[in-house]
C-alpha cells in the first residue's frame, strides 16, 4: 500500500513538471515595449541545463525595453531596437509560470551596458554574449564573455541577357526590375537585385 502511495505521489510530481515544461514560452522574442524597429542582432550562447529570460533595460531610465526567452543549449539570436541597454538574465531549471518565471530563479546582470547602433553605411552593430562557461550554481555568476558583432548590408545585381548574343531578330521582353529605357525600347538584359546581411570582415 505504501508503495502505491509513493508511486502516485511521484506520478503527480512528474505530471506537474511536464505541465510546467509545456507552458514555457516559445524561444525568441517575448515583447518589445519601445515601439522601435527590431534591426540589431543579439546572439547568446548557452549550455544545456537551464533556460533564460534576457531583459534589456534602458541604460538611462532603467525602463524595460525588450525580453526574449532562451532555451539552454539551443542556438539563439534575436533582433533588438537601437539604443543602449543593461542586460539582465533570469535563469533556472524549472519553469513555474509567466508571473513567477522560474521556481529556482537566479539572476545575472551584465556590468557594462551594451549599445546597438548603425555604424556608417549599412553596418549594424550588435553583440554576442557567451554564457557557456558561467557557474549556474552560484548565487552571483561570473561575468560572461561579450564581444561586438557587426553585420553588413550587401547588395548584388545580376544581369541576364534577354536574347542570345548576336541574334538581332529576338524581341527583348520587359525587365524584371521595372527599368524603362529612355529610348522607348526594351532592354536586351534583365537586371535583378538582391540584398542580404552578413558578418562584416
Amino acid at each position: 500500500m505504501r508503495a502505491l502511495i509513493t508511486l502516485a505521489v511521484l506520478l503527480c510530481l512528474l505530471s506537474g513538471v511536464t505541465r510546467a515544461a509545456e507552458n514555457r514560452p516559445d524561444p525568441g522574442l517575448m515583447w518589445n515595449r519601445t515601439g522601435l524597429p527590431l534591426v540589431f542582432p543579439l546572439q547568446v550562447k548557452t549550455a544545456p541545463g537551464a533556460d533564460y529570460i534576457v531583459t534589456l533595460n534602458n541604460a538611462e531610465t532603467d525602463d524595460p525595453a525588450l525580453a526574449a526567452y532562451i532555451t539552454g543549449g539551443v542556438f539563439f539570436r534575436v533582433l533588438v531596437p537601437p539604443g543602449t541597454y543593461r542586460l539582465r538574465f533570469d535563469y533556472g531549471n524549472v519553469w513555474h509560470s509567466a508571473d513567477q518565471r522560474f521556481a529556482d530563479q537566479k539572476t545575472l546582470t551584465l556590468d557594462a551596458p551594451l549599445t546597438f547602433e548603425t555604424r556608417g553605411f549599412g553596418r549594424k552593430a550588435g553583440h554576442l554574449i557567451d554564457l557557456t562557461e558561467i557557474d549556474l550554481d552560484q548565487d552571483t555568476a561570473a561575468t560572461p564573455r561579450t564581444r561586438e558583432q557587426v553585420f553588413c548590408q550587401v547588395s548584388r545585381t545580376q544581369i541576364t541577357p534577354n536574347c542570345p548574343l548576336g541574334d538581332d531578330t529576338c524581341e527583348p521582353r520587359g525587365n524584371t526590375d521595372g527599368y524603362t529605357s529612355p529610348y522607348g525600347i526594351n532592354s536586351r538584359y534583365d537586371f535583378s537585385r538582391e540584398s542580404y546581411t552578413r558578418l562584416c570582415d
